[in-house]
C-alpha cells in the first residue's frame, strides 16, 4: 500500500452521527449524505458505519452511479439529491433510487417509464424557498403534489423537501423565512389531504443552530457527520462538539542536506535561509494536496510541526526540518483529527476555501484505511 493514506476514524463518525441524534431528538429519521464519496471518506467504509450504528433509515447521493454502488450494500432506500434528465430514469427505476422531482416534464418521462417498465417510480418533490437552484415554486406546490398523487399507479410520492441557503450563517433572518414558506406548505399540503410520508429539510447548519424547528420527519447531515460545522461562525460556536473523522498521513522518503541560500522544487520559489535538512514525501495535488497551499502550508512529524517549503509537486512534497532527529520512515500528518489542529478548516482557510473543497478533493489514487480513534 502508498504510505500516502487516509485514515479514517469510523468513531468519530459515529460520534458525530450521535450528536444529530442528541440535537433532533428520537422521532425524526437520518438519511446521511454520503455524495462525494463520502465527502471524501470512502463510501463504502463510511455506508458500513452508518448502516451497522442503526441510526439511520436512508441515504443521500448526489448522482446516479453513487446511488448504484451503494444499492450494491444496502437495500435501504436511496435519494438522489440533484436532477434527472430522462435517459437517466430507467437507470433510477432499475436500481430502484429515489427520485428528486422539479419540473412537471419529468413527472411525465418517470411515469411513463415506470408504467413502460411494470416499476413504481419513488418521488421527492423539492420546493424552492429560496435558494433558486433547483425546485418548484412554492404557490405551485399543492397543484403539484396533486398531480404526483394522480399518478399513483406508476409514481409514489415519498417525500416533500426544500434546501436552506444561509443555515450556516449566525444570521437567521433569511433561514427562518424559508423556514417559514416551507412551513405554510407543509401544512397546505396537510389542509388538503395529502398524505406525505417524509417531510425533510435540515441540512448540517439546521441541524446545529434550529433542529428542533426544522427537522421534520427526517434531516440530511452532510459536512457536521464528517467532524465540521459548515460555515467558519459555526465552526467556532459548535465546532468543539464534533469530531474530525479523517486524517491525511504519508512517510518521509528521503532526507537531503541543503545549503543556506539553495532553492528548492519547482522554480526555486524558497530558499534555505540556512544550512538545513529537507524531508521529501510522496504526496502532492495528484493526491487532494492543493497546489495553492504553497508556502502557507505545515505538517507534524513526532508531534512538532513543521513548514511545506518549495512549490507543491504532483506527486512529492518538501519540508524544512532543520537539525532535528528525522529520518526515512517517520510518519508524516497533514490532516489529523488528533495532533495539533491541523485539521480541514486550518488548510481551508489558507487558501481561501472551506473544508468540503479540501475532503473531497482527496484523490481516489489515495487509499481510505479504518483506524482507532
Amino acid at each position: 500500500m502508498r504510505p500516502t493514506r487516509a485514515e479514517i476514524h469510523v468513531e468519530n463518525f459515529l460520534h458525530n452521527l450521535r450528536i444529530v441524534r442528541s440535537k433532533i431528538g428520537e422521532r425524526a429519521q437520518i438519511m446521511p449524505i454520503v455524495k462525494a464519496n463520502a465527502y471524501g471518506h470512502g463510501l463504502d467504509l463510511i455506508a458500513h458505519a452508518a448502516i451497522k450504528s442503526e441510526e439511520i433509515s436512508y441515504f443521500g447521493v448526489a448522482t446516479e452511479e453513487e446511488g448504484a454502488r451503494l444499492r450494491r450494500l444496502t437495500s435501504l432506500p436511496i435519494l438522489v439529491l440533484t436532477g434527472v434528465t430522462p435517459d437517466e430514469t430507467d437507470f433510477f427505476l432499475q436500481h430502484q433510487l429515489d427520485f428528486t422531482l422539479t419540473d412537471r416534464e419529468t413527472l411525465h418521462a418517470i411515469a411513463a417509464q415506470a408504467r413502460a417498465t411494470g416499476a413504481r417510480a419513488r418521488v421527492h418533490l423539492k420546493v424552492d424557498t429560496g435558494m433558486r437552484r433547483m425546485g418548484i415554486e412554492p404557490e405551485d406546490a399543492i397543484p403539484f403534489l396533486r398531480e404526483i398523487v394522480a399518478l399513483h399507479e406508476s409514481v409514489e410520492l415519498v417525500g416533500l423537501a426544500t434546501h436552506f441557503a444561509t443555515s450556516d450563517e449566525l444570521d437567521q433572518t433569511f433561514f427562518r423565512r424559508q423556514l417559514g414558506a416551507f412551513d405554510a406548505v407543509v401544512r397546505e399540503a396537510k389542509g388538503a389531504g395529502i398524505t406525505i410520508p417524509l417531510v425533510h429539510a435540515a441540512n448540517s447548519g439546521a441541524i446545529l443552530q434550529l433542529p428542533k424547528e426544522s427537522a421534520y420527519d427526517m434531516v440530511r447531515p452532510g459536512i457536521m457527520l464528517y467532524g465540521y460545522a459548515p460555515s467558519s461562525e459555526l465552526q467556532e460556536k459548535f465546532g468543539a462538539e464534533l469530531q474530525p473523522a479523517l486524517g491525511l498521513v504519508s512517510t518521509i522518503v528521503f532526507t537531503k542536506r541543503v545549503k543556506a541560500g539553495e532553492g528548492v522544487s519547482y522554480n526555486l520559489r524558497w530558499h534555505a535561509p540556512r544550512n538545513t535538512q529537507i524531508a521529501t514525501v510522496p504526496i502532492g495535488y495528484g493526491d487532494g494536496y492543493p497546489r495553492l497551499l504553497t508556502g502557507r502550508a505545515e505538517a507534524i512529524i513526532r508531534g512538532k510541526r513543521y513548514p511545506v517549503v518549495g512549490t507543491i509537486c504532483m506527486d512529492q512534497i518538501m519540508i524544512d526540518v532543520g537539525e532535528d532527529d528525522v529520518k526515512t520512515g517517520d510518519s508524516v500528518y497533514f490532516i489529523t483529527p488528533t495532533m495539533g489542529g491541523l485539521n480541514a478548516w486550518r488548510l481551508a482557510s489558507a487558501i481561501g476555501t472551506i473544508p468540503y473543497e479540501i475532503l473531497t478533493g482527496i484523490a481516489a489514487r489515495v487509499p481510505r484505511v479504518e483506524v482507532e480513534s
